[in-house]
């Protein structure tokens, strides 16, 4: 049993020196991709998906107020 604890351990330690080197050479071989999404405009999209939040969110406050009235009156 003592000597999988072992094993267990080395591996995890092997697993975290991978990882730990993983992420500190992504940065210096990550690929810029501003000169291929340079032009996109989001803005319109942008306040698209925020107008959908708040009807959403309007939706679900005008939902809960109208449950929290039905239970008032009953």
């Amino acid at each position: 049993m003592k000597k999988v604890t072992q094993i267990k351990s080395r591996l995890a330690a092997k697993a975290g020196i991978a990882a730990a080197a993983m992420a500190a050479s992504s940065g210096a071989f990550a690929y810029d991709w501003s000169t291929v999404t340079g032009g996109i405009d989001l803005s319109g999209e942008e306040t698209a998906v925020a107008a959908i939040v708040a009807l959403l969110a309007g939706f679900f406050v005008v939902r809960k107020g109208g449950r929290l009235l039905l239970s008032m009156i009953k």
